[in-house]
Order: C-alpha cells, then structure tokens, then sequence
C-alpha cells in the first residue's frame, strides 16, 4: 500500500502516524478535551468536534489516505449519539471513523512493543488514556493476560482536581489509596513493565529527569529504563514541581500536563501491584500495530 496516515482519537489525546518506508512517522500528538467535554455536556462538545475536524483536514494536506480510530471515551458513547459525529467527519473530511475496542487497542499496542524485541523475561505493556486503562501480560512473546480497566488520568484528575493545580495540594499516599482501590489485584511476578498509548518520555524529558539506557534489551522504540524506586521518587518529586514553570515549556500544549499527575498514579499502582523492577517509557501506541495491520490489506 502506497503513503497513508493513521489517527488515533483518544479521550484527551489524538496522534497522528504516517506510513512511510519501513518505520513509522510520528506526526505529533494534539490535546482534545472530549472525556471532559462530553462529562460535562453529555455530548460532544462542537469547539471539540471541530478542533478534530481540522487535525483531519491538516492531516488530508499531506496525504490522501487517513484512517480515523476511536478509544477509550468513545467505547462507552451509544450509536445513536455518535452518528452525527461520524457523518459530519465523513461529510467534512472524507474519512471514516471507526471505535476499536479495549481488547484491539491493548493488542495492536503490544504488537508495537513486542515485534522487533528478544527478551526471555516475564513483561507487561500498560496502555494509559484519558479515561481506560488496559494491561497485557506477555511471557515467550505470548499475551498470557489481559485486565481492561475503565478509568484513567483524567478521572484521577477529576477526583483530586487538586492535581492540576500550580502545586497539587493533595497527598500522594490520598491518592494512591483511591486509585488501588480501581485497580485491584494484579498479581505479582512481572520484570519490566511497558509504559505505552501516550508520550511517557515526553514527561519524563520535559520535567528534567533522568533515565538510564536501556540494558534489558535493545530496541530503537523503547531505548530507556527506570528502576521502580526511581520512577516512583520523581511520581513523588512532581506533586512538589511547579506546573505552571513545566506548562511554560510547552506553549500549544499546556492543556497535557493537567493530566500529566493523574497518569502518575495510574502507572504507579499498576507498577505495584505487577510488583514490577523496571519501567520502561515509550511513545509507543496502538498507532504503530495498525499501520501493520493496513499494509497487509
């Protein structure tokens, strides 16, 4: 199949991947508040509709073939609430939009982490979102697991909106508690748990901390490591930051960091209750998984 891009339309997050050649391109990711919008409104907000329909359009300027996917909020709005929404992109883009469910997400994800890598250990690949949470446990290459929680960063956030504050004036142990609560038991016995379906080193590079190479095994894609004791210090250590001086770095992309927090405490429960030695952050996403999926078509 000839040059073609993929967008990922997520509840707070819509990336956007372009095949071409061997290794796909990463095209940036943009913040799209639906899961806030539509908790609100009960609907689709239209200033976020038409924020979408102009990444689209953007998109259709660089190349001809756009496939559109749903996650995560999507999963869980009716058909008859989404119709309007998938005809007007339809009418105004020339795309179809389709919502892939939490099982394709987490197996498309895990694809993108697990094909070009060798390692005899027992993993994980924990897919964060805005509003899901999915989890596979890989052994020999082989999905062994699969646990698909409904709940993410942003309603973490919405529980603690302290989170998004300047300083979060909350406790660190509040929050965890609550959030073991959503989780529950995992299950202990995994090695290095995957951090993947969102920008993790984008967290870790603009706050300023640092991460080791990656010694567990090679792979271009997923090129460092933190040891759980030191990604928990830092999921600590940014509760004390700033997010006003961190949200200054990113001018366009502000709105990110208000669930940056949340997200901590997702991976760091999941990275608890896996009982886990080493976390390794990727840019990863299901992206990458269907671009193979669509060449084979």
């Amino acid at each position: 199949m000839s040059e073609f891009a993929v967008i990922e339309v997520g509840s707070t997050n819509t990336k956007v991947y372009l095949s071409r050649g061997d290794e796909p391109l990463d095209l940036g990711s943009k913040y799209i508040g639906f899961k806030s919008g539509y908790g609100r409104e009960g609907k689709l907000r239209e200033e976020d509709v038409a924020e979408l329909v102009e990444v689209i359009q953007g998109v259709k300027e660089k190349v001809k073939e756009v496939y559109v996917f749903g996650t995560s909020l999507f999963r869980k709005i009716s058909d008859g609430k989404l119709e309007g929404f998938v005809s007007r992109l339809k009418e105004e883009c020339g795309v179809e939009f389709r919502v892939v469910s939490a099982d394709e997400e987490s197996e498309y994800t895990v694809k993108g982490v697990i094909s070009d890598i060798e390692y005899e250990g027992r993993m994980a690949v924990v897919i964060g979102g805005g509003g899901s949470t999915e989890i596979a446990v890989v052994e020999g290459g082989e999905v062994i697991r699969r646990v698909n929680l409904e709940f993410g960063a942003m309603d973490v956030t919405e529980r603690f909106p302290e989170l998004a504050e300047d300083i979060a004036g909350v406790e660190f142990e509040e929050v965890m508690e609550w959030v073991r609560e959503l989780v529950g038991e995992l299950g202990e016995g995994v090695d290095v748990l995957v951090l993947a379906g969102g920008d993790y080193i984008y967290f870790y590079e603009t706050v300023g901390y640092e991460m080791e190479k990656n010694h567990l095994y090679e792979c271009g894609r997923q090129s460092w490591v933190l040891s759980r004791e030191k990604a928990d210090f830092y999921d600590r250590d940014v509760m004390e930051r700033s997010l006003d001086e961190i949200k200054a770095k990113c001018v366009g992309n502000e709105s990110w960091w208000d669930g940056a927090r949340g997200m901590r405490f997702c991976m760091g429960v999941v990275a608890e209750r896996l009982g886990v030695k080493w976390i390794v952050p990727t840019r990863i996403n299901m992206l990458v998984g269907l671009i193979d999926e669509i060449k084979k078509l």
